[in-house]
């Protein structure tokens, strides 16, 4: 498993990356490098994933008027991420640094030491969509059906298209993709539901923009990321550990360079927490 010790030992790692024509990479940084990259909402005990509908009607019904302006569920799964609600999207981003950032965050432990993690994701192109794709608008609607609906679907998936698109939780799922996109062809397939898609985010908030953000969203099942390129079409990863004891070091090589906690959260909280370290630390 390799390990870096610098910016600059990360930088050669990434630049050595090999390149396929037909993919390309997103980074994610976690600073406990024993955390399963999972989405919050499907990360186990997945306490919330049977209230998902219930959580997500209840946040619309306190705060309408954060998301009168938001075309589609994606967006409003975005803005409800942004705000802290656990969702199936996963945060990752375009930049390696920004990851490397996250990384080297301190983690406290008294009886261990705790790694830094920077997982690179190797996402084929085909399984790259922008906010607005119906492949993204039939997984982000998933959020709009009850647990015994999303079962539904999940215990009839080796039914023929047609007998699963019959369906009473298919013609559900259906309406909410056509109160978003109205021409849509009721061809719903249960693996396209289960899969896990890149998603380009429209740049709607200050915070995506300056991590350079994107996401990775989840649909029926977790399907393990896996080590392994075998299938062309699934999203593979592999990781890069950062030492304990280096965190603090990698920090200012990137502080150097511009990657810091005022730029990566643009809001006045965090410039006024980035300004009292400054002058205390």
């Amino acid at each position: 498993m390799p390990t870096v010790e610098s910016v600059t030992q990360f930088i050669e790692h990434i630049q050595g990356l090999p390149r396929r024509a037909t993919s390309i990479h997103c980074f994610r940084g976690q600073r406990n490098h024993e955390w399963i990259d999972d989405p919050a909402l499907l990360r186990k005990p997945a306490e919330l994933l049977p209230y998902e509908y219930n959580s997500v009607r209840d946040l619309v019904a306190v705060h309408p008027q954060e998301f009168y302006q938001d075309e589609n569920m994606f967006d409003r799964l975005v803005r409800m991420q942004h705000y802290g609600l656990p969702t199936r999207l996963m945060d990752v981003t375009t930049n390696p640094l920004v990851a490397l950032y996250f990384a080297t965050e301190p983690y406290r432990s008294t009886n261990r030491e705790v790694r830094g993690r920077v997982i690179i994701y190797d996402v084929p192109k085909i399984r790259r969509k922008y906010y607005d794709s119906d492949s993204v608008s039939c997984v982000a609607n998933l959020a709009n059906l009850s647990d015994d609906e999303k079962q539904q679907l999940l215990e009839n998936e080796h039914l023929e298209l047609e007998d699963f698109n019959d369906l009473p939780a298919s013609d559900r799922l259906v309406q909410f993709i056509r109160s978003e996109k109205p021409h849509f062809r009721k061809e719903l397939k249960p693996l396209d539901l289960s899969r896990a898609y890149y998603v380009v985010p429209k740049m709607q908030n200050r915070r995506i923009i300056a991590q350079h953000g994107s996401f990775i969203i989840f649909g029926l099942k977790i399907k393990r990321l896996k080590n392994s390129k075998s299938d062309e079409y699934a999203i593979s990863k592999s990781i890069i550990d950062i030492p304990q004891g280096l965190k603090a070091v990698i920090r200012r090589q990137l502080d150097q360079l511009g990657i810091n906690n005022s730029a990566l959260f643009p809001d006045l909280n965090h410039a006024a927490l980035d300004i009292v370290r400054k002058y205390t630390q």
